[in-house]
């Protein structure tokens, strides 16, 4: 259970109301598991409060209602810069293709800093646990799931373990590559 202070409290409301009618890719599960997913390994490695707020609030500027300007009245510049660099935001997101929107996603995290690989790298964990939770059901039908299959999403993910290299002995980096070798073993 995430601890508790008002800030990851506040953090937690805003990812709750802005994620309330959402669920999982194919699945039955509300989606503000998997934001509450990322800030408990947020919070697990021993990382600030205003890494774990941003984990819950990652993908509030891309898939909900929430704009800029309420993260930043609510929570300030800092979180609002983990916010933005671990969202997938780019100029008519809606009308690129998805191979163009990930490598937006590969560059943008190379360069990025280190708090934001951090927080991109706790939700690229969640969600390959998720993608292995779901091969172990489901088997290959899984890449029927996805915008992509099989071959992309191996080079995005791999593409990704690249991009957070920085990251070093980071114990969830660590387990990320562990999590990709895994899925994506040929």
């Amino acid at each position: 259970m995430l601890k508790y202070n008002r800030l990851i409290a506040d953090g937690l409301a805003m990812a709750t109301q802005a994620h309330e009618e959402g669920q999982r890719k194919a699945s039955d599960l509300p989606y503000i598991v998997h934001p509450y997913e990322v800030a408990l390994l947020l919070q697990k490695a021993g990382q600030p409060d205003k890494l774990i707020v941003a984990g819950l609030l990652h993908d509030t500027l891309e898939d909900t209602e929430i704009k800029e300007e309420d993260i930043f009245e609510e929570f300030g510049e800092d979180i609002l810069q983990l916010v933005l660099g671990a969202s997938e935001r780019l100029e008519n997101r809606d009308e690129r293709s998805w191979e163009d929107r990930k490598e937006h996603t590969i560059k943008q995290l190379a360069d990025a800093s280190r708090n934001v690989k951090i927080v991109a790298c706790a939700d690229k964990l969640s969600n390959i646990w998720s993608m292995l939770r779901d091969y172990e059901k489901i088997g290959a039908e899984l890449w029927e799931r996805f915008n992509r299959g099989y071959p992309e999403q191996k080079w995005y993910y791999q593409n990704l373990v690249i991009s957070l290299g920085g990251l070093g002995d980071f114990p969830l980096y660590q387990e990320f590559i562990k999590a990709v070798d895994a899925l994506f073993i040929d």
